[in-house]
């Protein structure tokens, strides 16, 4: 083992060190509610991640959100350090959780030496203790001036990111490379592809009649609506690797009158950037039929929150230089596409590569069984922070096309 492996792993060895305080980090941090639509919980957690992430170097602020957030007064959290060094890495995570103050799911459960129960402790507060713990070691060893680092910690990532978004895209532009710190899959693979995200609603109104009196002269609204889910949940029989989800249905009155509105909203997923205008024409088109008879209206409204996060060659190469920091100490994972979106697709249709799912292993996300694997603390921390050591020292294998991509340094974000 030569010099410099011998300082990386005496700066990884801190990480393991400090596995009780991690721990105690994430507990403290799961049991403070910032369910995506409480800004007061919200605010709360910002200040917690504020007070621990002030360890780093850097200027930390807050990016104001646009007025009309459900996160309140709650923006984004960010952090810059060094922002003219030759290699400029974003790191990203959210702050946001499903579970509501009014959730039962509200504190941490040991439930053996290994795991760790409580509401967002994976998804994705134990990503925010990886992250704080990797940047911590990276700062102590001697190659980092070469990197210049980026934080972006969001409020609305669970709600698919509606008011982050533009601040997300234009930093996805000031960077070589991306980290994001959701949670690994449950048996501790990485994602590789993941599924663009949209939401489509169709509303018809038909004309309201007393059914015994004059049935005829109505125009059912349920009945045309029901007709065009039919049409569109066929298109999940297409072949082409499209998720049509009829989420929610609403409609109709008193039982003797013919209904005169109905509502659906639909949930719909493809893999390919070129499937989202094909499939939003098909889903139009679904409505067409119904539309164009007498006596019926339809509107169709919606669009894709998220595009698609397609695997690219850039991809490819940092998730193999990942592997091979993993094999370093001890880690084989592979990765697998996934159905589920994140901040990771904003950034790679930005046209930033970046590597996902690089927080805690866990499983049940989004349910009030939801676990952490505590060791995962402490092995994914040494795995982003061993990247980060190793890629500042040029030992990665790169294409040119990431480090020589044309960034934009203005170290400012959307006004």
């Amino acid at each position: 083992m030569n010099n410099e492996s011998d300082v990386s792993f005496a700066c990884l060895d801190s990480i393991h060190l400090a596995r009780n305080e991690m721990t105690a980090r994430l507990v403290r941090w799961a049991d403070q509610n910032s369910g995506s639509l409480n800004p007061e919980g919200l605010r709360a957690m910002q200040d917690l991640v504020r007070e621990d992430f002030s360890v780093l170097p850097g200027r930390m602020d807050v990016i104001e959100l646009p007025p009309g957030s459900p996160a309140g007064s709650c923006g984004i959290l960010r952090i810059v350090n060094r922002p003219e060094a030759p290699i400029q890495v974003l790191l990203n995570g959210h702050l946001d959780t499903v579970f509501g103050p009014d959730s039962p799911f509200q504190k941490c459960t040991v439930l053996d030496a290994e795991r760790i129960k409580g509401p967002g402790i994976t998804d994705m507060k134990g990503g925010l203790v990886v992250m704080l713990a990797a940047l911590q070691a990276f700062e102590a060893c001697p190659w980092r001036e070469r990197i210049g680092w980026e934080v972006l910690i969001s409020p609305d990532e669970e709600l698919g990111s509606p008011h982050s978004t533009p601040f997300l895209q234009e930093a996805a532009r000031r960077h070589h490379l991306g980290m994001v710190f959701e949670s690994s899959l449950p048996d501790g693979q990485l994602v590789r592809a993941r599924m663009g995200v949209g939401a489509y609603r169709f509303e018809v109104r038909g004309r309201a009649a007393h059914v015994g009196r004059d049935f005829d002269a109505g125009r059912n609204a349920i009945d045309g609506l029901s007709e065009i889910l039919l049409k569109a949940s066929d298109l999940n029989r297409s072949g082409e690797g499209v998720i049509v989800n009829v989420g929610r249905i609403e409609g109709g009155g008193p039982i003797n009158v013919v209904p005169d509105r109905a509502v659906a909203d639909l949930n719909v997923r493809v893999w390919r950037r070129e499937q989202m205008a094909d499939l939003e024409e098909l889903l139009r088109a679904c409505g067409s039929a119904v539309g164009g008879r007498e006596g019926f209206e339809v509107e169709f409204s919606g669009g894709f929150s998220r595009g698609p996060k397609e695997v690219s060659p850039e991809i490819e190469a940092l998730f193999g230089a990942l592997c091979n920091c993993g094999r370093s100490i001890g880690l084989e994972f592979g990765w697998r596409d996934t159905g589920g979106g994140s901040d990771g697709n904003i950034l790679a249709m930005e046209g930033l590569p970046n590597v996902d799912s690089l927080g805690v292993r866990g499983e049940f996300i989004h349910s009030d069984q939801e676990y952490v694997l505590v060791d995962s603390l402490a092995e994914r921390a040494s795995l982003s922070s061993l990247f980060l050591m190793r890629l500042a020292r040029g030992e990665l294998e790169l294409p040119a096309s990431i480090l020589e991509r044309s960034i934009e340094r203005t170290g400012e974000a959307v006004p």
